[in-house]
């Protein structure tokens, strides 16, 4: 039996599922029974990259050929293959070469065109009352490096701006014409469509985002010492639209003895008597930072580390603190300079700060030959995920794509406006973006809206006023909630802390229960279960021994029934029943 990595943890699989696919001998390790008795009986099996002894349990026989990165398409009308996305995804592993023997192809190697060969990608298999699902390509790795960019290419400057930044992993790696799908999140609906394939009883699942939103905006500035009126003018906007922001704020370097006056300056604000005869000022002190965060936003750093990664961390965190700022949750990096593959990441992780939005859509990175511009997912994914470092180990600190980036496409104070736009054609690619994500490309979209221009006088404020309102509104328009990256931060962690437990599935009977426990906000957090499951049909849900109705929602290829979690622990009890 092989010790699991983190590239098997990082599929969120079933270990004891998982751990079949791993086993030296083809006997099962939770029965003692060899493994084609166990899927014949009714077990489910996920094999990833079978070798000798497994592949033929697979309906599969061994071909020495080994393809690296590339193309697959998933083959319409295949199991599981409802609801992914038709034509070539990319993948960044591997590929063993297979030949089909009684197992079916869900998916090819393929050209860039889409062009299918015999190859095949991912597989499926019924035997006995169970089946078999292979992924020929490790998923995992390849989600991470389609995620994080090629471990190769770090600290490689690749797009022609002065400074290393993450999108530079991504210069001719990411194909432009397929960003606006998001190929690792349909590769894993993939893997959970065949998952519901291969189970005997229904799995239950939690949905993306909070309250059932069908996707989110994450909302955030960046501050470059900005004076506080200007900041208070900006998030007023965002409240306008029911939102809130993360401000990620620069202080200029001060002395220790101006750093004491600054504290002085902050108290005085706050002292009813003292704060009315203290002439205003202008600069931003613990007093507005509390005041904000009061009202939902979070107030944060942004780092300048031109002179190092851990000498900009440590000189600015005794910036920011010292000043009486607090601690916070999220950052987003001056000019978004990236060190090393996960060296910005585990810097951060060791200061606390759990989510990073450095991920920057940003530059000539995503100019195709034609001069046309790519707008969408070069991480190949709309939702957040912790960083892996290069030994496999999950980082305390979560990969959040800034996908919607003002200096990308309006015109910005310091000149920059890369793909030339107005506003109203910047609102135009927001609007399309936002659009794709609530009809199935379902995403946590990272924006970016600079307090800068409203802080410096010029043409420029007008724009960014418009631009960043009409993205609001589109928000709006299409049921968004606007969050701050701290928000979002603390829904996604208690998401991936909730605990299923006494879990029961009786295919027989159908009847399926178990407990989930969770510390998110009461009705946030969605427990999805599939209305059909075994050519049986859901009668009856009851939470905590109450019957509850419920409505659906379909995400790929299963529909499910939805129970938003009022408790922080609650006791499913589900009956199926033949139609």
């Amino acid at each position: 039996m092989h010790t699991p990595n983190a590239w098997q943890r990082l599929t969120h699989l079933n270990w004891h599922q998982l751990r079949l696919s791993w086993c030296c001998q083809a006997q099962c390790p939770m029965t003692g029974s060899s493994c084609c008795d166990y899927v014949e009986a009714g077990g489910g099996l996920i094999a990833v990259q079978p070798d000798a002894k497994l592949a033929p349990l697979c309906g599969l026989t061994g071909v020495k050929d080994v393809t690296g990165d590339g193309y697959l398409c998933v083959w319409a009308g295949a199991a599981g293959a409802e609801g992914i996305a038709g034509g070539a995804l990319q993948f960044h592993a591997a590929l063993h070469h297979y030949q089909l023997r009684e197992a079916e192809a869900v998916a090819y190697l393929c050209s860039r065109e889409g062009v299918a060969s015999q190859t095949p990608a991912v597989t499926y298999r019924r035997l006995g009352r169970g089946a078999i699902a292979t992924w020929c390509y490790d998923l995992a790795q390849s989600i991470v490096y389609t995620r994080q960019g090629p471990p190769a290419r770090a600290g490689v400057e690749a797009d022609g701006l002065e400074g290393v930044r993450a999108c530079d992993m991504f210069v001719d790696f990411v194909d432009l014409d397929r960003i606006h799908l998001p190929q690792g999140d349909e590769q894993q609906r993939l893997l959970v469509n065949l998952l519901n394939e291969v189970s005997t009883t229904p799995l239950p699942r939690l949905w993306y985002f909070p309250a059932n939103a069908d996707s989110l905006l994450v909302c955030t500035g960046d501050s470059h010492n900005n004076p506080a009126p200007a900041v208070d003018e900006a998030l007023r906007r965002v409240e306008h639209f029911g939102g809130t922001m993360s401000i990620y704020y620069t202080p200029l370097p001060t002395s220790t003895v101006r750093r004491a006056m600054r504290r002085v300056r902050a108290w005085a604000d706050e002292q009813p008597v003292l704060g009315e005869l203290v002439p205003p000022s202008d600069v931003v002190t613990p007093y507005h930072a509390d005041a904000w965060r009061a009202r939902g936003h979070e107030f944060a750093l942004h780092p300048y580390v031109e002179d190092g990664l851990e000498i900009g961390w440590a000189r600015y965190w005794q910036q920011f603190t010292g000043l009486g700022y607090g601690e916070f949750d999220s950052t987003r990096t001056h000019r978004v300079l990236w060190h090393g593959w996960t060296d910005t990441a585990r810097v951060q992780a060791a200061y606390a700060v759990r989510m990073n939005l450095d991920y920057y859509h940003v530059g000539p990175t995503f100019q195709r030959d034609d001069g046309a511009w790519a707008f969408g997912y070069f991480t190949g994914s709309g939702l957040p995920m912790r960083f892996v470092d290069a030994e496999g180990r999950l980082i305390d600190n979560w990969q959040q794509n800034t996908h919607l980036v003002d200096e990308q496409v309006i015109e910005m104070p310091w000149g920059a406006n890369f793909v030339g736009s107005t506003p109203d054609e910047a609102i135009e690619i927001a609007d399309g973006l936002i659009r794709r994500a609530v009809s199935g490309a379902y995403a946590a979209l990272g924006a970016q809206f600079h307090f800068d221009p409203f802080a410096v006088p010029g043409a420029w404020r007008a724009g960014a006023a418009l631009y960043r309102d009409g993205v609001l509104a589109s928000c709006v328009e299409n049921g968004l909630p606007i969050l701050s990256a701290a928000r979002w931060l603390d829904f996604s962690r208690n998401r991936a802390a909730a605990y299923f437990d006494a879990f029961s599935g009786d295919a027989e009977s159908g009847r399926v229960s178990f407990t989930i426990q969770h510390d998110v906000a009461p009705g946030d957090l969605i427990l999805l279960l599939p209305v059909q499951k075994n050519m049986q049909q859901l009668t009856s849900l009851q939470a905590d021994r109450k019957q509850i109705p419920f409505k659906t929602r379909r995400v790929g290829a299963t529909l499910y029934a939805m129970v938003a979690l009022a408790a922080t622990e609650t006791a499913i009890d589900a009956r199926y029943a033949s139609e």
